[in-house]
């Protein structure tokens, strides 16, 4: 792995972690951040046993797996002179992986294979270590990003906002209007192949092309949502669009910087406006009103996998603010950054402490639709068709409808055809009964690289709402058709 070669933007990187670890930093604070650091590399210790005990080869598929080389490459960057020995200072542990890896991207690759049995998890993640792809180093290298604000930053995490800015003019709710939500979108722009334009190019052009009235974002700006990368990413991509009404939500990767370029640089700016300086919020449209809740900033799991809306019931401004609004009996849709179900082996489940607290938010009940990002994936779920091996009933919404689950995480990151949303019938792939469409158009190019063979096509979804009446249409968009192609609609 000491061959591989690293861009100008991964040097980068490294430069602004190790500046971070170099400052001078109090022995109170590394004292108070100790334990912390403890769990932190324990949770290094623990993702790497899969690797250790070979454990990948027997366990069925779980995310941490995906870290369990994260503490040997970090050591290794620590080693090579690319990341500062303070870092172990602060507490990082020493890996137990005594491997030697000669420089090969596929030496890696060839670990990651035996566990999957091929380079695409069942969720659609692609094991590359292509740009974006999970085994991109970069993805490693920022949980020491994330091991320093959660845990060292004398300053913490950026204050929770629950006082929205004041309005001048209050705005009066269309009776009709069309909504694209995007979700992961804050890749940038990147060189993707030979192809002319990246995925997220593809998309806020083919969701410019559509004339939405709003246009909102699921979270996730890469890699960790610092002040450049909300910027760059984010920011100045969509202040040359004519697109108006755009909302942005939190993410685990926002955290991994703190929240802090998310509140300090997308949220300071005339872009987001109607947040009012909130990672929360409604939009009243028609007999509809469109929630948006912050379903990162109190996750307590490792790296903010999981979501959680809220720690205390009883103190929590989200929950009284879904609440209340669940009280004027109109139909919600409610928008999160953390998935409601999953899939792990070959099974939907469903994502319990996430799950558990919206309905405590709306009485036992659910939300008319329930979009989410997170899983980098398009899908529309059957409710009707839906069952949990757990034996979780899916409640009626406020309104005594069948609630309708949308997972739009598939806006730029390259991802593959997750085997969990199909089955093998005589030979063929077949969409499995409890989904309605997934995204499994293969991407076409002339000169693929390794992990464009395995890819498939990017999109969005696009609402349309028109006094109690809503459209849902799901699109595709590529290098060769970058007109939005609708693969799925609702009517």
């Amino acid at each position: 792995m000491s061959n591989l070669k690293f861009t100008d933007e991964e040097l980068q990187k490294f430069d602004e972690i190790n500046a971070i670890y170099t400052n001078d930093i109090s022995e109170k604070v590394l004292k108070s951040s100790g334990s912390h650091l403890i769990e932190f590399g324990s949770y290094l210790k623990t993702c790497e046993s899969y690797h250790t005990n070979s454990t990948y080869k027997t366990e069925g598929y779980v995310h941490d797996m995906e870290n369990m080389l994260a503490l040997f490459i970090i050591n290794h960057l620590i080693d090579e002179g690319f990341l500062t020995k303070k870092i172990r200072e602060h507490g990082l542990p020493k890996s137990d992986i005594d491997i030697t890896l000669t420089g090969t991207e596929e030496k890696i690759e060839t670990i990651i294979e035996l566990i999957l049995n091929e380079f695409v998890a069942e969720d659609g993640t692609l094991y590359y270590f292509s740009k974006y792809c999970q085994l991109d180093l970069l993805w490693t290298v920022v949980l020491v990003l994330y091991a320093y604000h959660k845990y060292i930053d004398p300053f913490g995490i950026h204050d929770f906002v629950e006082e929205p800015r004041p309005i001048k003019n209050p705005i009066i709710p269309p009776s009709k209007a069309k909504i694209a939500i995007i979700g992961d979108w804050g890749t940038g722009i990147w060189q993707d192949g030979d192809l002319k334009y990246s995925p997220a190019e593809l998309v806020i052009n083919g969701v410019e092309s559509l004339n939405p009235d709003y246009v909102i974002h699921l979270g996730d700006v890469y890699y960790a949502g610092t002040n450049n990368e909300e910027k760059q990413n984010l920011v100045k991509i969509l202040e040359k669009k004519s697109l108006s009404n755009l909302y942005t939500m939190n993410s685990n990767h926002e955290m991994y910087d703190g929240a802090k370029g998310l509140y300090k640089e997308s949220l300071s700016t005339p872009l987001f406006t109607g947040q009012r300086g909130r990672t929360y919020f409604s939009i009243d449209i028609g007999n509809w009103i469109l929630v948006g809740l912050d379903s990162a900033y109190h996750d307590d799991s490792a790296l903010y996998m999981k979501g959680s809306l809220y720690r205390d019931i009883e103190t929590s401004a989200q929950h009284k603010f879904l609440n209340d609004i669940s009280k004027q009996g109109k139909p919600i849709v409610l928008m999160t950054h953390h998935n409601g179900i999953g899939v792990a082996d070959h099974k939907l489940n469903v994502n319990h402490k996430l799950w558990n607290q919206v309905t405590e938010c709306l009485g036992g009940q659910m939300p008319d639709m329930w979009y989410w990002g997170h899983v980098h994936n398009g899908v529309v779920y059957n409710t009707e068709k839906l069952e949990f091996s757990d034996g979780t009933v899916i409640p009626k919404s406020t309104t005594n409808k069948t609630p309708q689950f949308r997972c739009c995480g598939h806006a730029s990151m390259p991802f593959g055809n997750g085997s969990g949303f199909y089955k093998k019938e005589s030979g063929v792939n077949v969409m499995i009964d409890e989904i309605d469409y997934y995204a499994h158009t293969k991407l076409d190019t002339e000169n693929p690289t390794p992990s464009q063979k395995e890819r498939v096509l990017n999109g969005f979804a696009m609402l349309e709402i028109d006094g109690s009446e809503i459209k849902e249409t799901f699109y595709e968009v590529s290098n060769k058709n970058p007109t939005p192609n609708p693969m799925w609609s609702s009517k």
